[in-house]
């Protein structure tokens, strides 16, 4: 005679392999993540303001010839624009491929729903959910 396992057992098993975890693998609610990145990119921008006005102050402050320490300034001034630049783009790049994953996700969802497979109700959410932070991703690539 076969062995049933118990109806808690299967879900537990396939909930411990993350087939039932939740769609979100980053830790937090979304609101979280999205405060959390907008921060970084706070300090970014913060961190990129005060190196600008440092290497101002002192080509200010030194006694070489002017001419030489305006010119390490701009080539200095300009390398730290041209990574600023580079971490930007990318910035938003990433933010339009996030996008982009939620939506497929959320089609996903949608399709399983109309399906009727599962938790019809819990697959509608999630789509939302997922919609939402596509949304708020093409936000922030915009912004960035």
């Amino acid at each position: 005679m076969r062995a049933v396992p118990a109806a808690g057992a299967t879900a537990f098993a396939a909930k411990k392999s993350g087939m039932l975890g939740g769609v979100d693998s980053e830790r937090g609610s979304p609101l979280d993540r999205r405060r959390e990145i907008d921060a970084r990119l706070d300090a970014v921008r913060a961190r990129l303001k005060r190196l600008r006005e440092r290497d101002w102050d002192a080509v200010k402050s030194q006694a070489a010839p002017t001419s030489e320490r305006l010119e390490a300034a701009q080539r200095y001034a300009a390398e730290a624009h041209a990574a600023a630049v580079q971490v930007l783009a990318a910035s938003a790049e990433a933010f339009r491929r996030a996008a982009e994953a939620h939506e497929r996700v959320a089609g996903v969802h949608e399709r399983a729903a109309a399906a009727g497979i599962g938790d019809v109700g819990r697959h509608e959410r999630q789509a939302v959910l997922h919609r939402a932070a596509a949304a708020a991703d093409r936000q922030r690539a915009e912004r960035t």
